[in-house]
């Protein structure tokens, strides 16, 4: 590895001193707009207390009410295993835990300032040194240090008297700090920068994970190690570090560590988006509200325009944390104008591999953005081409399974990126990988337990990441009195929590675990059989056209919304009308005789008969009719637009994660399908009366389905809450051909003993 130029110190009249000097804690009222929100928050508390009866009294009357539906109402949980439905249950930890603490451990020191990159580009960065590395003196003592590299600022600050409630006044990162605390109880210094054209960084975003990007973190790390510094290694270093990172940050520390800097010592991802074109448009159909939504949350973040993001936020908090003057904060924010409009770019997008252009002037693709196969871009030379000069080495993941670092994935079965985490592990996984795969949503704040209310996360994530670290980069004074049993044995593990009935987490060396394998069912009028002596001679059933109804077959908060709003619990409500009212088709199995469990993706095989339209949509839904006959319980589901049912082979990663086929014989129709995407392959929908064969994949999952429910499949025709609509479906859909000479059929992954259904 090797870089023209490194980092620099910044020094400045109204800057900070050289590189990351210690920071004063700000005074009470530090500015006009503290006294502003202060008298706000004065006139709202007297509000507030004059009104509490009233609201005391409403939420009194409210609980009763909730009480009494309780009361009177029947249970829908029928398995008493139910009620320990808690991803806290942890086998590996003494009791539940939460995410850590909410304030930095006691003598915690926080050090900030600039970092001037080799483009001259100023990154902020905080560096928070636990006790054990500050000596008496004022001198430090070396230990390991974790990087993060921030796109959702690394820190805020909050105003007066805010601030005084929370993190003893110094800025708070309201999304990585308890990961944060927990490091430094454990001896660990964190190294917390702002990627360029963010936070208090300065810079432009030319596009997202820049190769530009990379550098900045590589760089980084060298200025924390000594390489190319005339000071030589940071005094609170010992030359150790780590890569962590959640959702987009991971992806920024996954990018880093596939250079394999010699420093890097193991990379902890969470939540990491590896194919972005299959997770943000999957089956080819933009998730047009996610990607507007994250969007506009970047932007208002990138140009500090917090009453943007909610009308009260001025009141309560100043904005990115400083890392020196507000002189020097201003004017890096005043660059952030200059990012890149992601929206602007992907409204013309039609094809993975149509030509983007970006902030840089050039030209990229979406494949650009693929982790499993897109060749590393070569950071030999600064001012290159990065996307066009790309080397002929490895991909991201394959270059970080070829470095042979411990690394730890994280992700959950209501995210988008679950996909990306089981064949990264199942094709790539070497020694002391580990995976852990939770009931959870985007970020791990949620646990969605699907036949109940969601609840917050109560896994100890923290405590793990704490764990992993520890046991790869020890230091002295720090060591755990015992090896955690989940981290003893060197061969790469997977801990995955199975949902549903009985739920509880179960490991596995391998992914898809044994005894999984592929079982068809059968689509017949209204029902899914386990046998094909049940279908007609002549059947089918015409897919509903499309409505653009914002929510067609579910009310409440989904998956997609949950990823932006965190706080705003998954709940997806069955609407049965719109089956009854013919927008929506319905398929149902009888009743299980026993538990059954289905673990990885799903695939939908679909023989179609071509109406008029030229193309059209298929939404599919996996959900369960629970044994009291009550609303279907959704579990996961897939998209394909029809024109893009053109596969092409699997590459290797897609078929380590999945499982072979009971049914030799039908074997590659339940083979998970790989649509190319191109735009020379995309195929409008055959003339009318021909048929033709699409397949769409689910999203991967591990859920039981109760004795006494009901296995059922949900197709829409669109999903308007959330994705693009497609501009040629008309009002004469396909046909779904369910015959004994045209077959359709739900490839369910089930545990191999549960086949005799």
């Amino acid at each position: 590895m090797s870089r023209a130029r490194g980092p620099s110190l910044i020094a400045g009249s109204d800057e900070a001193p050289e590189g990351v000097h210690p920071t004063n804690k700000a005074s009470r009222i530090s500015s006009p707009g503290d006294v502003v929100a202060l008298a706000a928050l004065a006139c709202g508390g007297v509000v507030g207390l004059a009104l509490l009866p009233a609201i005391l009294g409403v939420r009194c009357v409210r609980g009763l009410y909730q009480a009494g539906k309780k009361i009177c109402s029947k249970d829908p949980v029928l398995d008493p295993d139910m009620a320990q439905d808690c991803d806290g249950i942890w086998p590996f930890s003494e009791k539940p835990g939460g995410g850590g603490a909410q304030q930095f451990p006691e003598g915690t020191k926080r050090l900030a300032g600039y970092v001037k990159m080799s483009d001259g580009v100023r990154i902020a960065v905080d560096v928070l040194l636990p006790p054990c590395a500050q000596g008496a003196d004022g001198t430090f003592h070396p230990v390991p240090c974790v990087v993060h590299m921030a796109r959702y600022w690394r820190a805020w600050e909050m105003r007066w008297p805010i601030r005084e409630l929370l993190n003893r006044g110094e800025p708070w990162d309201f999304l990585l700090g308890p990961w944060k605390s927990a490091l430094l109880e454990s001896g660990f210094a964190v190294v917390s920068a702002d990627v360029r054209g963010a936070g208090a960084s300065g810079g432009v975003q030319s596009v997202v994970w820049s190769p530009r990007e990379t550098q900045d973190t590589l760089e980084l790390i060298d200025f924390i190690v000594g390489v190319n510094q005339p000071a030589g290694r940071q005094p609170w270093s010992d030359g150790q570090v780590a890569l962590f990172g959640v959702s987009y940050d991971a992806g920024a520390a996954v990018r880093a560590a596939a250079h394999k800097h010699p420093a890097v010592k193991a990379v902890v991802a969470s939540f990491l988006f590896g194919d972005i074109w299959r997770e943000l448009f999957p089956g080819g159909i933009m998730n047009r509200w996610f990607l507007q939504s994250w969007c506009n949350v970047n932007s208002r973040l990138d140009n500090a325009r917090l009453a943007a993001i909610h009308p009260f936020s001025p009141l309560i908090m100043k904005g990115a944390a400083p890392a020196s003057s507000r002189k020097q904060l201003s004017r890096c924010v005043s660059e952030h104008r200059g990012n890149w409009d992601l929206m602007s770019a992907a409204g013309s997008i039609k094809a993975i591999d149509d030509p983007v252009a970006i902030g840089s002037g050039e030209t990229m693709t979406c494949q650009n953005l693929e982790l499993f196969a897109n060749p590393l871009p070569s950071l030999d030379e600064p001012r290159q081409s990065f996307f066009y000069s790309m080397s002929q080495g490895k991909a991201v993941l394959p270059a970080l399974a070829a470095s042979q670092l411990p690394t730890l994935l994280i992700s959950g079965w209501a995210c988008v990126t679950s996909g990306t985490a089981c064949a990264a592990f199942s094709a790539l996984a070497g020694q002391h990988w580990r995976l852990l795969l939770g009931p959870w949503n985007h970020g791990g704040v949620q646990h969605v337990r699907y036949c109940r209310e969601t609840k917050l996360l109560k896994f100890p994530k923290a405590k793990a990441v704490q764990e992993f670290l520890l046991y790869h980069m020890p230091r002295q004074g720090f060591a755990q009195s015992s090896v955690p049993a989940w981290l003893a044995s060197p061969k790469p593990e997977v801990h995955f929590y199975v949902c549903g009935a009985s739920p509880a987490w179960q490991h596995s060396t391998e992914w898809p675990p044994k005894n999984v394998v592929k079982k068809q069912l059968w689509l017949s009028t209204s029902q899914l059989t386990w046998t094909k002596d049940d279908l007609e001679h002549e059947g089918s059933t015409q897919l509903p056209k499309a409505t653009a109804s914002r929510q067609l077959v579910w009310g409440g908060v989904s998956r997609y919304s949950a990823m932006i709003r965190m706080m705003d619990l998954v709940r997806y409500k069955w609407k049965a009308s719109a089956v009854a009212k013919g927008r929506a088709l319905l398929f149902e199995t009888s009743v299980c005789p026993t538990t059954l469990a289905v673990i990885g993706s799903a695939v939908l095989t679909l023989r179609l008969r071509s109406s008029k339209d030229q193309d059209a949509d298929i939404f599919a839904y996996l959900r369960e009719r629970p044994p009291d006959g009550g609303d279907l319980v959704y579990i996961t589901e897939g998209a394909l637009r029809l024109s893009y049912r053109r596969e092409e082979e699997a590459p290797d990663h897609e078929k380590a994660a999945d499982p072979h086929s009971s049914d030799s014989s039908m074997a590659s129709f339940g083979v998970v399908p790989h649509h190319s995407y191109r735009r020379q392959d995309i195929q409008m929908l055959p003339a009318e009366g021909e048929t033709t064969t699409a397949r769409l994949k689910f999203f991967p999952v591990a859920y039981r389905f109760r004795a006494g429910s009901k296995i059922a499949l949900v197709i829409a025709p669109d999903d308007a809450a959330h994705y693009a609509p497609n501009p040629l479906a008309g009002p004469h859909p396909p046909f779904i051909c369910h015959s004994t000479s045209e077959q359709s059929m739900l490839w369910l992954p089930i545990k191999e003993q549960q086949l005799s259904l």
